[in-house]
């Protein structure tokens, strides 16, 4: 197996498959191979179902013997491409990539089609890494449990922060293959940013207490408009006039109706202006004692 396996990735004067070898060297601390024999013709006919009994037995034998080594705890290791440990979550999107190649079962996968199934395999680790840290750190800057509203500059400039961080993590992720469809999957990856930071954006805003204030002053100068030609009438219209009196009930019920609904945009709102007066106070507390001279203190 040693000698196969130096003489496949030994150097050649052709450049048939040498970048993959090159990639492969680079990428990986220890390379090793483990030979199998023929699974069996049976298992090469277009019919075969997937019975474990059709398959050679001499190759089952060999088969358990390398699933024996690969997962021996004495050899069980994280696995490291490009000097990083893979994560269980990153290693299983290698494994359902690979896997998807040979799903056919019509032909066996050719080189340069398992370093681009590794490469979109590394991509999409790198762009589920990314947009999780991007997600974690604006979850806690203006998340959907966040309570205190922030500017929409500040919201803004966190959001740059946290991209900046994770496109850095990117790159030091997506590391294996072809450059062109790297560049093409961080596009992709600030895109998908791009559209987050919108999302944070709409959830800063509404802890805005003064966002949407039209909805509560426009009823509220109703209201008031309403209370005082209500008075209006009571004072300058006779008490006999039943024009006056349907006029003055009118109003009335405009009145009660207006701040019925006040009261009740009031009770979303009351969460952010709590908010927003502890903050004031919390800000008085600490300027109040600093420009508040001392006062000295008598001594006998």
């Amino acid at each position: 197996m040693k000698a196969y396996l130096s003489t496949v990735m030994e150097d050649r004067k052709a450049d048939d498959l040498q970048d993959t070898r090159d990639q492969i060297h680079s990428c990986f601390d220890c390379i090793e191979c483990f030979m199998l024999t023929h699974p069996g013709f049976m298992v090469t006919k277009k019919k075969y179902d997937g019975k474990v009994k059709d398959v050679d037995p001499t190759f089952l034998r060999l088969l358990d013997r390398y699933c024996s080594r690969v997962f021996d705890k004495k050899n069980l290791a994280p696995k490291i491409i490009n000097g990083r440990e893979l994560t269980a979550i990153e290693l299983n999107t290698y494994i359902e990539t690979y896997a998807k190649m040979f799903s056919d079962g019509a032909t066996f996968p050719k080189a340069s089609t398992m370093l681009e199934a590794t490469t979109d395999a590394s991509n999409k680790n790198a762009t589920d890494i990314s947009i999780r840290q991007y997600k974690e750190k604006m979850d806690e800057i203006a998340g959907a449990s966040c309570t205190v509203y922030l500017k929409r500059e500040e919201c803004e400039k966190s959001s740059r922060d946290c991209s900046s961080r994770a496109l850095a993590s990117f790159d030091e992720v997506a590391t294996f293959g072809n450059e062109k469809k790297i560049q093409k999957t961080k596009e992709k990856l600030r895109r998908d940013i791009q559209e987050l930071e919108e999302m944070y954006q709409k959830f800063n805003s509404s802890r805005n207490p003064f966002e949407g204030m039209e909805t509560i002053m426009v009823p509220f100068v109703i209201g008031v408009a309403s209370y005082i030609l209500r008075k209006v009438a009571d004072t300058s219209c006779t008490s006999w006039s039943d024009t006056c009196r349907a006029g003055s009930n009118v109003l009335s019920e405009v009145q009660i109706v207006v701040f019925i609904f006040l009261g009740i945009v009031s009770m979303t709102k009351a969460k952010q202006f709590r908010v927003l007066f502890n903050n004031m106070m919390a800000l008085y507390r600490t300027l109040v004692p600093a420009a508040v001279p001392a006062t000295p203190v008598k001594q006998d």
